[in-house]
């Protein structure tokens, strides 16, 4: 009996001890979490502090006029300045709102429902608690999409993540999800909700010679300006006819408008459909084509020989990469419809035309030669050099096999649905850069006729001597 009696306040025992380590745990989490949301918004807990330091100090009648002065302060900021309001004021505050109340009392129950969790070895009785779930560090808003910070546990990878985002775009109430990756061991969850692409936009005022390694030409998801790269990259660009490849050839062009009425870059363009894309521009090209697939074919070659003549003059100098300037520009080949030049021309043309392409594309970039090609089917048999174009746009695609295609094997898993694109919003696509998995959805700025003409009247090139080439003495002969 005596035995059965300590046996009894033995289990009492650890059962209160297991209470009060409980309790101890609680308490040690809440205040972690407190600590973290002090840690994280500094300024927010400051103002709070300051404000009950003052009702402490002063009373209640100057904590009301504090407050309706900081009112009438955040009204006047957000009319004098209203980009400054919305990222020192609003997106913080949206931000932490979203953050405490919507994702991080939801987030471990969303986790465990989709799979999102690790166990480690079992060793003896473990309880269900081992489970892990990927921890939410910290979550960013803007008007439209929420960037959740996530930290993953050991033995889980971004694509566990990825394989589970149609389900959490459900969850969430969101139109889709995204995973980009942060850096080892985190990754960023993008919860879209709306459509921030939704409405045109418009082209960006000029302001004299732009970067050639980032040209504003539109802009992304997020807000943030789209800049694509020209220096030292090809440019692919696929999409369905009316997809806004234009959009895309356009504004590439408005972007280059400063540098190209100063001679720093030249532009070679060929337009197959006998003009009818490019021809409204024509004054700002240094060279144009629009007759026949042979003339385009000759004017390809044409580079190629000057390609070949900037190589050995930089070897001279000791000179690995080309920098652009008025005696020495950045040339820019764009190609309207490149299936035109490589499946639907003779094949003698084409032959000519695929070694020379393949020649600058190869050898080019370090000459400052970049080729802009656009392309309704990316297949092989009609880009055959398609892996030779680090940056790849993804505009409306017929089918998910292109989008893969284009942007690289696993891009659709991946969130790249271009194939989903709505035929109502022309100009917007998926873009991959060179040197990264990250795929960034934009839209292409829109120029009407109006602005065309008026672009290529105010932004013509300095006038140049004629090219000489093998090609033309050849037919001076």
């Amino acid at each position: 009996m005596a035995d059965r009696y300590e046996d009894i306040a033995d289990e009492f025992i650890l059962s209160v001890m297991q209470t009060v380590m409980d309790l101890v745990s609680a308490v040690r989490k809440a205040v972690w979490v407190a600590l973290k949301q002090v840690i994280g918004h500094p300024v927010l807990f400051a103002l709070i502090g300051c404000v009950g330091w003052l009702w402490w100090v002063q009373g209640r009648g100057a904590v009301i006029v504090v407050v309706v002065l900081a009112v009438v302060a955040l009204f006047v900021l957000s009319r004098v300045a209203p980009a400054q309001f919305r990222r020192f004021v609003t997106r913080p505050w949206v931000s932490w709102v979203r953050g405490t109340f919507v994702y991080r009392w939801r987030w471990r129950s969303v986790a465990l429902r989709h799979g999102l969790v690790t166990r480690p070895a079992m060793h003896g009785c473990q309880r269900r608690a081992d489970a892990e779930v990927p921890s939410l560090l910290r979550v960013i808003s803007s008007t439209d999409v929420d960037r959740l910070l996530i930290k993953l546990p050991v033995g889980m990878a971004p694509v566990d993540v990825e394989k589970v985002c149609d389900a959490l775009a459900h969850a969430f109430r969101a139109r889709e999800c995204r995973v980009t990756s942060a850096r080892p061991g985190r990754v960023w969850l993008e919860v879209h909700r709306r459509d921030g692409l939704r409405f045109v936009v418009q082209p960006v005022e000029h302001q004299g010679p732009v970067d050639l390694s980032g040209i504003p030409i539109g802009t992304c998801e997020d807000g943030d300006a789209w800049r694509l790269r020209l220096s030292g990259t090809h440019v692919l660009i696929a999409g369905a006819t009316g997809s806004g490849k234009g959009s895309v050839l356009w504004s590439l062009l408005h972007g280059l408008g400063a540098d190209i009425s100063e001679g720093r870059v030249q532009v070679w363009a060929m337009d197959p459909k006998g003009g009818m894309e490019l021809r409204p521009g024509q004054a700002l090209f240094c060279r144009f084509e629009d007759s026949s697939a042979e003339a385009m074919c000759m004017a390809v070659e044409d580079l190629v020989t000057m390609k070949d003549q900037r190589a050995k003059a930089l070897a001279a100098r000791s000179v690995r990469s080309h920098t652009a300037s008025v005696g020495e520009p950045h040339i820019v080949l764009i190609i309207d419809e490149l299936a035109t030049l490589t499946a639907l021309a003779d094949r003698g043309i084409t032959n000519r035309f695929e070694k020379a392409l393949g020649l600058l594309l190869t050898q080019g970039r370090a000459c400052g030669i970049s080729v802009v090609a656009a392309v309704q089917d990316p297949g092989k048999d009609v880009v055959g050099w398609r892996d030779l174009f680090p940056t790849r746009v993804a505009m409306r695609l017929d089918n998910p096999i292109q989008v893969d295609m284009v942007l690289g094997d696993g891009a659709r898993d991946r969130g790249a649905r271009a194939d989903h694109i709505s035929e109502l919003t022309p100009g917007v696509a998926y873009v991959r850069v060179e040197g990264s998995r990250e795929l960034r959805r934009v839209r292409a700025a829109y120029l009407d006729d109006e602005a065309i003409v008026s672009l290529a009247e105010t932004c013509r090139p300095p006038a140049h001597e004629p090219i000489e080439t093998p090609t033309a003495e050849k037919d001076v002969a």
